[in-house]
């Protein structure tokens, strides 16, 4: 059974302050810790690297040597190496690319062109400019729980809303058009996702969807 680690920026992306020795044409340095307790103490690995993925990370291939403590895919370990870099499946590294494009969004800067389809009203809404320095935000942050933090921390309650929209639809996209890429899903639900993804990408907002119909505002 292979091993893999889980790094960000060479240290572990669930915990922990150690910095790997990490591969380069041949593995890296053993690491030996005294104390073996999961979830508390001890060196992880685990069986099935796409449970544990999250974003920036990189995956490495481990080799352990000793006594292994299982619970359900993962496994702590004393004395555990990195042998080599595992490379990403492609809809991850298209994620990523996908991602990085959201900072580039005009957020709640409406295009000045909507499309005909929708049904768009206009707000004297206080906190636009909040809601969009929070989409923005999201943005940045890549979608996920992350993002959802950085909305948290960057929006007033009303603003929070839009922001968590924007958030929801680009999460919406990245899972749906992307890591759902390959599976069963009908064409019709990814062109429904990737028509709320347009909203925000035309910089309107999107209240709601009733019956395929979308429901849009923009700022007055």
């Amino acid at each position: 059974m292979k091993l893999y680690k889980i790094l960000v920026d060479g240290k572990s992306c669930h915990g922990g302050d150690l910095k790997w020795s990490l591969p380069n044409g041949k593995p890296g340095k053993w690491h030996e810790v005294k104390d073996v307790e999961m979830c508390k103490s001890g060196l992880h690995l685990t069986s099935k690297r796409f449970n544990w993925y999250t974003w920036g990370c990189e995956v490495y291939e481990a080799e352990t040597q000793g006594k292994l403590e299982w619970q359900g895919d993962k496994c702590v370990a004393r004395k555990v190496r990195l042998i080599k870099k595992v490379k990403h499946p492609k809809w991850w590294t298209d994620c990523e690319g996908w991602v990085a494009t959201l900072k580039n969004i005009s957020w709640m800067k409406p295009d000045g062109n909507p499309n005909k389809e929708w049904k768009l009203f206009e707000t004297r809404d206080a906190v636009w400019d909040a809601a969009r320095d929070a989409a923005r935000a999201a943005a940045r942050a890549a979608v996920w729980d992350a993002a959802r933090a950085a909305v948290w921390d960057a929006a007033v309650d009303a603003a929070w809303d839009a922001a968590r929209d924007a958030v929801w639809d680009a999460a919406l996209y990245t899972r749906g058009i992307y890591i759902c890429n390959g599976l069963p899903l009908a064409e019709k639900h990814k062109t429904h996702i990737k028509k709320r993804m347009e909203v925000w990408q035309k910089g309107y907002g999107l209240y709601c969807d009733i019956n395929g119909v979308l429901y849009v505002y923009k700022k007055i």
